[in-house]
């Protein structure tokens, strides 16, 4: 992988591995809207590397204003500025690879702003539109729908999610201006000006019936299973291979003279940002983000929340590294192996069990403090969210290194013996004091879409949760483990912020181990508790997520101070949102 910049835009090349002899083609790979796009993004790595094994260059990259290029929903002109960044990307990979032809393949709105934009690509030689959304008029009716299941799904109010500004959809924004200009895009309405391939879902008639004009149209099973989530999105893969021997049937083409790249540096407003590829064969993948006037200082290493891609759930990662930066902490935000960006280990299935709570994780986060340290930051702090922040416990209590500590909704601080990582999903639900009056409620088992939730794990977590009640008389086994940990981390002095949503899951965990609402922990001086209001597992509410960034932007500073040689002063327990 070759990260580049293009007008503000974060872009990843990737060319076909050695011996592969190259077709000459290069193909843009243009991401969905929104959350789809955080769920789609392993799934287009996959799609990358599927058509770089048989000679086809490739070039994935964020849409302006999202993921890791710079801009923001707020920003005017969205439709024109993505519309506008695939000629550019289109002209960035021939130049980078030599290709003469290009093949433009977006997924869901992807699609519809690649066919909207073919005509201005120079060379095109083809089109792939992947379970495209034909018309933007229906597609503003469907964000209106997704918006309000989303926030039912997460728990949350959601007539709260069309607001005068937009409408809010898992904590992004698209505005009344985007909404109006999505309105005006008609695949029907095109005139497509090279071979095109749709593929569709059954049942999809719009998309089929443009199997008139004269475009290849076929309908593909497993297109609705990427979804809305990134931890329980599937990849459909039989739509990819069968993009991949359509793709066989063009023409090669000759190769030109390649420039490289220029060193890929994203200037914004306070922080600076460089792509990196580090670990073993520089493998894995992660943004730096630095203040703009300091090159190295103290770092926070930003771990992935489930299997939510180093961007974070509705862009906070990003947001939370350029205003870290902007007052002055450096931090790494960075995708553990078959995760987002970085690749698959040798061997390990695409599902929950080989992606989640790995043992091979650890040596990846060393992997990441080392490679900061080779640009000469000094020791690190760590924050995890999730199943990152049992990562992200373990890891500051077995490496000397890590300074400080930020977890968030924790679920688990021992792995039990025997669980699944479906079981242990299953405590992503409310917590049973509130949840059991709702259990019967068919779309608090439905959560985003997904349709993949076992009622059996979430009924074991109701009894364990019960038994775990009876036998708090002597701690169990995994509640010494737990606590030792702890004490690793307490006595090395350094500063620990555990952060829960008010009806987080992750509270049963702590009660398990620490006693209701950690109250085992009151006498570790740099422990601090921090209970949002308001808030789903994943912080979803802006208020939720400026709580969150305040409190690390605190830890960063006691950070800092203790690299400047201060020591860590008393702290107290504190709860969000109270006078």
């Amino acid at each position: 992988m070759t990260p580049i910049i293009f007008d503000g835009i974060l872009g990843k090349i990737d060319n076909p591995p050695e011996g592969i002899p190259p077709s000459g083609l290069g193909v843009v790979i243009v991401p969905p809207h929104g959350i789809e796009a955080l769920a789609s993004t392993k799934s287009l790595r996959l799609l990358a590397e599927t058509l770089n094994r048989v000679g086809h260059a490739t070039l994935r990259y964020d849409l302006p204003g999202t993921g890791d290029s710079l801009g923001s929903d707020l920003d005017p002109g969205r439709v024109a500025a993505w519309l506008a960044s695939i000629p550019q990307a289109a002209s960035q990979l021939q130049q980078a690879t030599g290709v003469s032809g290009i093949v433009v393949a977006g997924l869901r709105f992807g699609a519809l702003l690649a066919a909207s934009a073919a005509s201005e690509v120079a060379d095109l030689a083809g089109l792939v539109l992947i379970d495209p959304i034909t018309r933007g008029r229906i597609y503003t009716r469907e964000l209106a729908m997704t918006a309000r299941a989303v926030a039912e799904g997460a728990r949350l109010d959601p007539d709260a999610t069309s607001t005068e500004a937009g409408l809010l959809i898992g904590g992004l924004l698209t505005t009344r201006e985007t909404l109006d200009d999505l309105k005006a895009l008609d695949l029907s309405k095109l005139t497509i000006p090279a071979p095109a391939l749709i593929l569709h879902r059954p049942g999809a008639q719009d998309a089929a019936s443009l199997a008139a004009t004269g475009i290849d149209a076929e309908p593909v099973d497993g297109l609705d299973a990427i979804g809305l989530s990134p931890t329980m999105a599937v990849t459909p893969h039989a739509a990819f291979g069968r993009a991949t021997t359509w793709l066989a049937r063009l023409p090669s083409r000759p190769l030109r003279p390649a420039a490289a790249p220029a060193p890929a540096v994203l200037e914004g407003t306070g922080f600076v940002e460089e792509p990196i590829t580090f670990g073993p064969a520089g493998q894995l993948f992660g943004v730096l983000c630095r203040p703009s006037s300091l090159a190295t200082g103290e770092v926070l290493l930003i771990l992935n929340a489930g299997r939510n891609p180093h961007i974070g759930w509705a862009r906070s990662t990003v947001a939370m590294a350029r205003r870290l930066a902007a007052e002055g902490t450096a931090s790494f935000r960075f995708d553990l192996r078959g995760i987002g960006d970085s690749p698959d280990r040798p061997g390990a299935e695409d599902d929950l069990e080989d992606l989640l709570y790995v043992p091979d994780h650890a040596g990846e986060v060393a992997a990441a403090i080392d490679a900061m340290a080779e640009r000469g930051f000094g020791q690190p702090a760590i924050l995890g969210a999730c199943s990152g922040a049992y990562l992200a416990f373990r890891t500051a209590a077995n490496d000397p290194r890590i300074a400080g500590l930020v977890i968030v909704n924790i679920q688990r601080f021992v792995w039990r013996s025997g669980e699944t990582v479906a079981e242990a999903i299953a405590s992503s639900y409310a917590a049973a004091s509130s949840y059991v009056a709702k259990v019967w409620e068919p779309r608090a088992w439905l959560r985003l879409f997904t349709g993949q939730r076992n009622p059996l794990p979430i009924a074991a977590e109701f009894a364990r949760r019960a038994w775990a009640r009876l036998g708090r008389i002597r701690p169990s086994a995994e509640t010494r483990e737990a606590r030792a940990l702890m004490a690793k981390v307490v006595a090395r002095g350094i500063p620990v912020d555990m952060v829960f949503s008010e009806d987080d899951a992750g509270l049963s965990e702590l009660a398990r181990h620490f006693g209701a609402r950690g109250r085992a922990l009151g006498g570790a001086r740099a422990v601090r508790l921090h209970f949002i209001p308001n808030a789903d597992h994943d912080l979803t509410p802006a208020e939720a997520r400026e709580a969150l960034f305040s409190v690390t932007s605190e830890a960063a500073q006691q950070l800092k101070a203790i690299g400047d040689g201060g020591t860590n002063p008393p702290r107290h327990g504190i709860r969000i949102g109270e006078a």
